[in-house]
């Protein structure tokens, strides 16, 4: 019974390959039985696959968007907002970083979260089909109103 205990346990974490980690005492930082640091961040807004992320301590911004299956279309990344407890928040020019090449100074922090804003023709594009069956009801109105 003890071994199926552990089975059910230890599979899971197994079979997806992430190693076992040990929480720190302050539960914010992770580490592995090689001593590797990791942590938890939040990838939100226009993303794939927005998420929670364990990530190594060090990783970049593009490993951690990377993750997150890269953003959208008409994602703002020259307005990459980073939400840290304790209501700090930093924006980041992520154009600019990709035209330039320049490093960025940012060190994540256990919880952090990287939002990505969309733009706001991207936004109604999206939302065009939405805008088209409004229109196509209103117009199929006002035709029945007019024979009327």
């Amino acid at each position: 019974m003890s071994i199926l205990y552990v089975l059910v346990i230890l599979l899971p974490a197994l079979a997806s390959g992430v190693s076992i980690l040990n929480k720190s005492s302050n539960g914010e930082y992770n580490t592995d039985e090689s001593g590797n640091v990791y942590m938890y961040i939040n990838v939100i807004g226009h993303v794939k696959a927005p998420g929670t992320f364990i990530i190594y301590e060090g990783t970049d911004i593009l490993t951690i968007l990377s993750a997150a299956g890269g953003p959208l279309p008409g994602a703002k990344l020259n307005k990459v907002m980073i939400y840290r407890e304790g209501d700090n928040m930093k924006r980041l020019d992520l154009d600019r970083y990709l035209d330039t090449g320049k490093k960025l100074d940012i060190n994540f922090k256990p919880n952090d979260t990287i939002y990505i804003e969309q733009t706001l023709g991207s936004y109604l594009i999206s939302k065009s089909t939405i805008l088209n069956s409004i229109l196509s009801i209103l117009n199929i109105y006002f035709t029945i109103d007019r024979n009327n």
